[in-house]
C-alpha cells in the first residue's frame, strides 16, 4: 500500500507542476488558441537532416566521418524505448545490458568488443557516457531513464580526441531538449503489465523576451517480475527456518526487478545578445527500485582449476545445516537452469522465482544476523552550465561546467534461502568537470578546435561481503583527477576532399585506499582460530589477512598522447567515403576486490589502435540513407577480470582480479539503413559482424587459465535489427501508425577463461545464449495531433533470455542469472499542448 501511495503522491506532484505551468502561462494558452496550422508529424523520415555535434560543431550526420547511430526523441518514442539498455538494440556492434544484481543498478556497456562490466569505482568504463556533454564516470547509476531527450548519439570507435574524457571503445551522448519559449508541452500517462504506472510531462515557456525555461519530469512504479518465496513455507518439513513475519497462504516474501523512481529536470536558456547563449540545467533522480532480478542457476565445483562439463557427476556434495545446497544432481533451490538438469526444486519449474530472503540464516559462522535492504536505490542530482559565445563571425568560445553527485544502496544474494553469497553496498560519488573549447574558421576551407578538460571526482563505497566460509566489510575511497588538452583541425583542399587531424594529451592520477575489517562475532573455529588479530580464514585454515590490507593505499599515475587522422572524400553530392586511424586508452589502477594482500596488484592501461573505412550515402532523392563501416583494431593490454589467482601467496580462490590479458585483433563491419520508400512508410535496419582473436597472452593471464583459444568478453559475432512503421492517414479522423521491431543478438561469453585449452569445450556457465526479441506498437493520433493513444507490447514471443550471468563459482560455488522480462503490454495516453 505504501509503495502505491508513494507513487501516486509523486505522480500528483508531477501533474500539478506541469498543469500549473501550462495554465498559468498566458503565452502558452494564447499560442494554443492562435495556432491554426496542424503541427508537423512526429516521425522523422530519412530525407530530413539529422544534426550531430561529434566533431565539436553542428554537422549533418551524413557529412560526419564517424560511425554514429543518432536517434531522435520521436524515434525513441516510436520504439517505446525507456532506458539506456534499450537504445543499444538498434545500434550495430553495441551491447548495452542491465548489470547483474551483484553490481548494482548499472549498465554494462560494450562497443565493438571494448567496454567494462565491473561497476567498481576503481575501474574505468570503456564506453564514455555523457549527459549534455558532461562526462558520467561510473557504471553505477548508468541505468538511465530516457527523460525528455532531444536525441541520443552513439559514437563507435575510440573517442580520445573528440570527447571530454578519453573513451577507448566509444561514447554514448544524451542531449536533453533545450527551452525555446515555444509555449508547448505534453502530459502522458501509461499503465501496463506488472501494475506499471508511469507519468511523464514537460512544459516549455518564455519567462522574458530572452529567457526561456523547460520543466520536465517523470514518475514510475511497477511490480517486480521475479517472485521471492519462503522456502520453509513452500517445502514443509525442511530444516530451513521461515522468513515470514506472519503466516501466508501464497508463501510470497516479495519480488525483484520492480521500479519506483522520480526524475525531474529544469532547463533555462538565456540569450542576452545575438552572440551569447547560456544554458543552465539542473536535474534530480530519486530511485527506490527493488533489488535486481536474480535466480540461482547452478551450484557445484569451483572455477579452478578447470571447467565443469554438463552431465558429469564430479560435483562434490555441499551441505548447509544438513540440507544439500548442491551436489552431483543439482540443488533443491534451483527451479530452472539453462545449463542442464540441475533444477531439483519440487515447488516450481518457473525461471522467474527464487528463494532469496536477504537475511543471514547461515548457522556456521556465528556472525550477527542481518536483514539486507530490499532495494537497489540511487539518488542523484546534477547541474551543468553551457556558455556559447560568438566572439566574431568566425570564432566561437564554449564553456561546459558540470557538477554531479549520487549516493545509493543495493543488496544482492544468490537466490537461495541461505544467501550463501551476499552483499550490502553503499556507494557515493561526486564530481566536477570543466571543459573549454575555442572553435573557428580560417577562410572557407579550414575549421579548428582547441580545448582543455579538467575532471575531478571522489568516490566512496562501503560493503558487507558474505561468502561461503567467511564475512568481512570494506570501506574504500577513490579520488581521481584528469587533465587534458586537445586540438582538432579540418582542412578542405578541394570542395570534395577533407583532411582531418586530431591530437590529445591526457594526464591522469587515481588513488585507491583500502578499508577492510572482519565481521565481529564470526565463528573462531572457522574464521579466526590460530590467526593473528584482524584476520579471517577458511575452513581449511588459510588466512585472509584483512589487517594487512586495511589502510593500504595504491596510486596510478599516467599520461598519454592520442591521435586521429581522417581522409574524407565526397564521391557524389550525396555519397561520402572516409578512412581514419585513431587511438584510445583506458587508465590503469589496482585490484579493488582483493581478498588478501597478495591480490592487491596493479594493472596497466589498455590501449587501442583503430583503423576504419566507411561510407555514408543518401540515395533516391534522399529517400534512402545507407551508411556502412569496416574496422580493424589492434587491442593491447586487454583488461579482464579472472576468478582464479594461483601463485599469489594464497589460495587461487576466492578471487576477482583485474589483469592485463594480452593482445588481440578485433575486426568487424556494420551497416545501417533508413528508408521511406513511400510517404509515411519508414524502415530502419542494422547489421553488424564482430570477430575477436587473441594474438598473445600475458604470463599472469596464462597462469590464471586464459589462453589463445579463449574468446573475448561480450563479443557477439552477429547482431541485426529491423523496424518498420506505416502512418495510415484517416482524413479528419486522424492517423494510425503500426510499428514492429525485431532485434537479434548473438551469444557471447562473460568470463575471460571460456574455452578449455585441451578439450576445446566451452564453459557454459559464463555463456549467454543468443536471443531474438520482438516488440510492437500501435499509435493513434488525432487530426490536430493534440491527442495520442498507443498500445505497445514487448518481447511479444515471450522469449526466455538472460540479460547477464554472474559466475561466482570461485567464491561460493554458485552461478546466478538475470532473466529478462517476459512478455509485457502497456497503453499510453498523451496530450500535446501546441
Amino acid at each position: 500500500m505504501n509503495f502505491h501511495m508513494s507513487f501516486l503522491r509523486c505522480a500528483a506532484s508531477v501533474t500539478a507542476v506541469a498543469a500549473a505551468l501550462v495554465v498559468s502561462t498566458p503565452a502558452f494558452s494564447q499560442a494554443a488558441a492562435e495556432n491554426d496550422e496542424p503541427p508537423q508529424r512526429t516521425d522523422t523520415p530519412p530525407s530530413n537532416e539529422i544534426v550531430v555535434t561529434a566533431q565539436f560543431r553542428e554537422q549533418n550526420l551524413q557529412d560526419t566521418p564517424i560511425a554514429i547511430t543518432a536517434l531522435s526523441a520521436e524515434m525513441l518514442e516510436a520504439r517505446g524505448q525507456q532506458d539506456l539498455t534499450e537504445v543499444g538494440r538498434s545500434a550495430p556492434n553495441v551491447t548495452l545490458r542491465e548489470a547483474p544484481a551483484t553490481y548494482g543498478p548499472a549498465t554494462i556497456a560494450y562497443i565493438r568488443g571494448v567496454g567494462q562490466r565491473d561497476t567498481s569505482f576503481a575501474l574505468e568504463p570503456g564506453v564514455g557516457i555523457y549527459i549534455d556533454d558532461v562526462y558520467f564516470p561510473t557504471l553505477h547509476g548508468s541505468l538511465m531513464q530516457l527523460v525528455d531527450l532531444e536525441r541520443v548519439e552513439i559514437l563507435r570507435g575510440p573517442q580520445g580526441t573528440l570527447a571530454g574524457q578519453n573513451s577507448i571503445g566509444g561514447a554514448i551522448k544524451l542531449y536533453s531538449k533545450k527551452p525555446s519559449g515555444s509555449n508547448t508541452g505534453y502530459l502522458q500517462v501509461t499503465y501496463g503489465s506488472y501494475d506499471r504506472m508511469e507519468l511523464r510531462g514537460a512544459a516549455d515557456f518564455a519567462l522574458t523576451d530572452n529567457l526561456y525555461a523547460r520543466l520536465s519530469g517523470t514518475g514510475v512504479r511497477s511490480d517486480g517480475y521475479i517472485k521471492r518465496y519462503d522456502y520453509a513455507c513452500t517445502h514443509p518439513g525442511t530444516a530451513i527456518p521461515t522468513s515470514l513475519k506472519v503466516p501466508s497462504d501464497d508463501c510470497l516474501l516479495g519480488t525483484e526487478g520492480g521500479k519506483e523512481y522520480l526524475a525531474g529536470r529544469l532547463a533555462l536558456r538565456w540569450e542576452p545578445t545575438s552572440r551569447i547563449t547560456v544554458d543552465l540545467v539542473g536535474d534530480m533522480t530519486e530511485d527506490e527500485s527493488e533489488n535486481g532480478p536474480t535466480t540461482l542457476l547452478f551450484v557445484g565445483q569451483s572455477a579452478a582449476p578447470g571447467l565443469v562439463v554438463p552431465g558429469t557427476t564430479n560435483l562434490p556434495a555441499f551441505f548447509i545445516n544438513g540440507v544439500a545446497y548442491g551436489g552431483p544432481d543439482g540443488s533443491p533451490f534451483i527451479a530452472y537452469s539453462p545449463f542442464g538438469n540441475y533444477a531439483l526444486d519440487t515447488f516450481s519449474d518457473s525461471p522467474y522465482i527464487n528463494y532469496e530472503n536477504y537475511a543471514d540464516l547461515d548457522p556456521r559462522d556465528g556472525s550477527p544476523p542481518y536483514q539486507a535492504p530490499l532495494k537497489a536505490a540511487i539518488d542523484s542530482w546534477g547541474v551543468s552550465l553551457n556558455v556559447a559565445v560568438e566572439l566574431t563571425d568566425t570564432l566561437n568560445l564554449t564553456s561546459i561546467t558540470g557538477y554531479r553527485e549520487f549516493s545509493g544502496i543495493y543488496s544482492s544474494g544468490d537466490g537461495s534461502p541461505y544467501t550463501n553469497t551476499s552483499q550490502i553496498n553503499e556507494v557515493f560519488n561526486e564530481q566536477f568537470s570543466q571543459e573549454l573549447r575555442l572553435s573557428g574558421e580560417i577562410g572557407d576551407n579550414v575549421n579548428f578546435t582547441l580545448g582543455g578538460f579538467y575532471f575531478d571526482k571522489f568516490s566512496h563505497s562501503e560493503s558487507y561481503i558474505g561468502l561461503t566460509a567467511f564475512q568481512f566489510t570494506q570501506a574504500d575511497e577513490i579520488p581521481a583527477e584528469t587533465l587534458a588538452a586537445f586540438a582538432n583541425l579540418e582542412f578542405r583542399p578541394t570542395d570534395r576532399l577533407t583532411l582531418i587531424g586530431g591530437i590529445r594529451y591526457t594526464d591522469q592520477e587515481k588513488t585507491f585506499r583500502y578499508g577492510r575489517s572482519g565481521v565481529p562475532g564470526s565463528d573462531p573455529a572457522l574464521n579466526n582460530s590460530g590467526f593473528p588479530p584482524g584476520t579471517i580464514g577458511t575452513p581449511g585454515g588459510t588466512p585472509f589477512q584483512v589487517a594487512a590490507l586495511d589502510g593500504r593505499e595504491e596510486t596510478y599515475k599516467g599520461d598519454r598522447f592520442d591521435y586521429r587522422a581522417v581522409v574524407q572524400y565526397d564521391i557524389l553530392d550525396d555519397v561520402m567515403v572516409y578512412g581514419q586511424f585513431s587511438t584510445g586508452f583506458k587508465g590503469g589502477g589496482v585490484n579493488p576486490r582483493a581478498f588478501f594482500p597478495g591480490q592487491a596488484l596493479p594493472h596497466d592501461p589498455e590501449t587501442l589502435d583503430a583503423y576504419e573505412v566507411g561510407f555514408k550515402s543518401s540515395l533516391f532523392d534522399r529517400l534512402v540513407r545507407l551508411n556502412g563501416a569496416a574496422f580493424w583494431n589492434n587491442y593491447s593490454d586487454i583488461l579482464v577480470t579472472t576468478n582464479n589467482c594461483p601463485g599469489l601467496g594464497g589460495p587461487p580462490t576466492p578471487c576477482a582480479l583485474p589483469l592485463n590479458a594480452g593482445e588481440a585483433e578485433v575486426r568487424g563491419a556494420e551497416l545501417e539503413l533508413n528508408a521511406e520508400p513511400i510517404p509515411g512508410f519508414l524502415i530502419d535496419a542494422s547489421l553488424a559482424y564482430l570477430d575477436f582473436d587473441y594474438k598473445s597472452i600475458s604470463a599472469q593471464a596464462a597462469t590464471s587459465g586464459i589462453g589463445l583459444e579463449d574468446n573475448g568478453q561480450y563479443i557477439q559475432e552477429w547482431q541485426w535489427s529491423i523496424g518498420a512503421q506505416y502512418r495510415i492517414e484517416m482524413g479528419g479522423s486522424g492517423s494510425l501508425t503500426p510499428r514492429i521491431d525485431v532485434n537479434f543478438e548473438d551469444d557471447f561469453n562473460r568470463n575471460a577463461d571460456n574455452v578449455d585449452a585441451v578439450t576445446e569445450a566451452r564453459d557454459i556457465f559464463g555463456h549467454i545464449d543468443s536471443r531474438v526479441l520482438v516488440n510492437g506498437r500501435l499509435t493513434y493520433r488525432s487530426a490536430d495531433e493534440n491527442w495520442e493513444i498507443a498500445l505497445e507490447g514487448k518481447n511479444l514471443t515471450n522469449k526466455l533470455y538472460y540479460s547477464d550471468i554472474f559466475d561466482n563459482r570461485g567464491s561460493t560455488q554458485s552461478v546466478q542469472g538475470s532473466p529478462g522480462m517476459p512478455r509485457t503490454f502497456a497503453v499510453t495516453l498523451k496530450h500535446n499542448f501546441q
